[in-house]
């Protein structure tokens, strides 16, 4: 079985601009979606594609451990929605045995509040699908442009695009929505477009590990919101 440091080399054929376009689609799906399964996933492709990035600017080592600090913070997410998920759902069951009439309503209100990120009560900006999809092409306009006046030297303009890209989408996450996971996808998009600039002018294997305990570290506090945001929820009922 290969290695990941065989798979990146494996992947060197990728070139800067086909990244670049797997980090629009994966960072606009986390703008986009509502979905938590789907976030995970996006913010899972998003570590590897920057990893495949890094390992054409610095030392493999530093490139592999970026992915594999994508590879601990996913499963954290993961298992922190998977448990509001499941208790969620065992709650559901319950109210729908004491109360059969008021399922639907409780299915409504709590279940897809979760799982979609919304909440109807709160609810009072146009952030729809069509309004954040907008909203995102409007975020990578911007990131065209300023990358094409404001280049980061001596990196190439494929990447000097990526890392506004992901900055900007990571703070437009940040700007509409309350959801502590669906932020917390937000800012963890932005971190990663920080870290391609500093890692790739700064290659110590030292601070890319402090750097990375500060992403485990956020990804720990996300994933308590996440419990304690849906524990709130089941409250609620």
């Amino acid at each position: 079985m290969p290695t990941l440091p065989q798979v990146l080399s494996e992947l060197q054929f990728i070139s800067y601009e086909t990244a670049l376009l797997a980090l629009v689609f994966t960072a606009g799906l986390i703008l986009i979606t509502r979905d938590w399964r789907l976030l995970i996933l996006a913010l899972l492709g998003q570590y590897i594609v920057v990893g495949l990035m890094l390992s054409r600017l610095v030392r493999p080592d530093i490139a592999v451990l970026n992915v594999l600090i994508g590879a601990f913070v996913c499963p954290i997410l993961f298992l922190s929605a998977r448990q509001v998920s499941a208790s969620t759902t065992s709650a559901a069951t319950v109210a729908a045995l004491d109360n059969p009439s008021g399922y639907q309503k409780f299915h409504w209100a709590a279940i897809s509040n979760f799982l979609l990120g919304t909440n109807r009560r709160r609810q009072v900006a146009p952030t729809g699908a069509m309004f954040r999809l907008v909203f995102g092409l409007l975020l990578l306009l911007i990131a065209v442009t300023v990358a094409r006046s404001m280049p980061l030297s001596p990196l190439s303009p494929a990447i000097t695009t990526a890392i506004y890209w992901l900055v900007l989408a990571g703070l437009g996450v940040l700007m509409l929505t309350e959801d502590p996971m669906k932020a917390g996808h937000g800012l963890f998009t932005l971190l990663t477009g920080f870290g391609l600039y500093y890692v790739s002018r700064e290659s110590s294997l030292l601070l890319t590990g402090l750097w990375g305990s500060v992403n485990l570290l956020l990804a720990l506090s996300i994933g308590y919101l996440t419990v304690v945001r849906g524990a709130r929820l089941e409250e609620d009922v």
